[in-house]
């Protein structure tokens, strides 16, 4: 049976090698994002929210759906692959939709 997939994305903020880029270059890295979500047939299911003010650790959080466990490793692949990583300081949780009641089985 598959299950949809969601990723809870905690990012704590851009470095300097984004803070770098010409505009262009920015806009080809959120082109990128944009494309692998389209890929993974994946979509944001929260707005941006920003959390710095409640916090010394993140910036800001957001949460991704996907249709499937596979979408969400293709979409991490192809973000390895765009070198994403060099451009953002993240961390990312992945959970299923299944409540307490499943977690125990």
């Amino acid at each position: 049976m598959s299950r949809k997939i969601y990723k809870l994305c905690l990012v704590r903020g851009f470095t300097e090698a984004y803070h770098q880029l010409s505009e262009e270059g920015k806009q080809s890295i959120w082109n990128e994002v944009e494309s692998a979500m389209k890929k993974a047939d994946s979509k944001m299911v929260t707005p941006y929210y920003n959390c710095r003010w409640s916090n010394e650790q993140y910036q800001t959080f957001f949460i991704i759906e996907y249709p499937d466990a596979d979408a969400a490793i293709a979409d991490a692949t192809h973000m390895e692959n765009a070198n994403w990583h060099r451009y953002i300081n993240a961390e990312t949780i992945l959970a299923y939709d299944g409540g307490m009641e499943t977690a125990n089985t």
